[in-house]
């Protein structure tokens, strides 16, 4: 079994990136994103791992997405793309509607992405504060971006590691979900801060976190699977 501290540095050493230049980043190559493509086809995305700047003003970084994000994927070898750098913008902006036509980097970037290597669910990881009302919300929509099985598996793994879930009744939903739907399943899913802690006292949440997120990850991948084991046969029985 792997301990606490274990955890925690692997997230501490990957957090560090996103400290730097006052929690705006770093270019990598020149660009403000990172990305990596894993052996299962879930895409874990995190634009707010920095700084952004929505409605003429700074906003703070969603701390610990982007290492959670690059964790859970190298954890479950699923793929990653994660904003490294702040550049005046915000992928996930505007909420609640979504745009006709998109100009981000970080957005046409993804989608890209999630086109060329055939992602099946692509999973936008953002963190909200401790007064919010559930542990973690997944936005989705009423359905409309993810199918409701997806849904599911996430909503009966996190209630299993006593984590409070809904269906995002709080959160107006952004572009990477609305934009990532036009493609394959997708949803937003919100932290609270408490789980996204390097803190010992907290590890338990974070962990349980960390489970729910593994376990519904393959879960997913089976079920995705299985789906496309019945369609090759329907077909090769036509």
């Amino acid at each position: 079994m792997i301990n606490a501290n274990t955890i925690i540095n692997e997230l501490r050493n990957l957090n560090y990136q996103f400290l730097a230049n006052n929690k705006n980043g770093l270019k990598i190559d020149n660009k403000n994103y990172i990305f990596n493509t894993g052996r299962i086809p879930i895409l874990l995305s995190a634009p707010h791992a920095v700084k952004q700047y929505r409605e003429s003003q700074v906003k703070s970084s969603d701390y610990l997405t982007g290492p959670l994000a690059i964790y859970l994927a190298q954890k479950c070898n699923c793929s990653y793309f994660v904003r490294v750098f702040n550049d005046n913008d915000d992928p996930n902006f505007p909420l609640g509607t979504t745009l006709s036509q998109i100009e981000n980097d970080y957005l046409i970037a993804l989608k890209r992405f999630i086109q060329d290597y055939n992602q099946i669910l692509v999973i936008d990881i953002h963190g909200c504060m401790d007064s919010k009302k559930y542990d973690c919300s997944l936005w989705h929509d009423n359905y409309g971006t993810c199918e409701s099985e997806i849904i599911k598996i996430f909503k009966t793994n996190f209630t299993r590691s006593n984590l409070s879930v809904d269906n995002g009744s709080e959160y107006l939903g952004g572009q990477v979900t609305r934009q990532s739907a036009f493609i394959t399943n997708a949803f937003q899913i919100e932290v609270k801060r408490k789980i996204r802690t390097l803190k010992i006292e907290n590890y338990h949440l974070l962990k349980s976190f960390i489970d729910a997120m593994e376990k519904s990850i393959y879960e997913t991948y089976d079920y995705s699977m299985k789906l496309e084991k019945v369609r090759r046969n329907r077909n090769e029985s036509n």
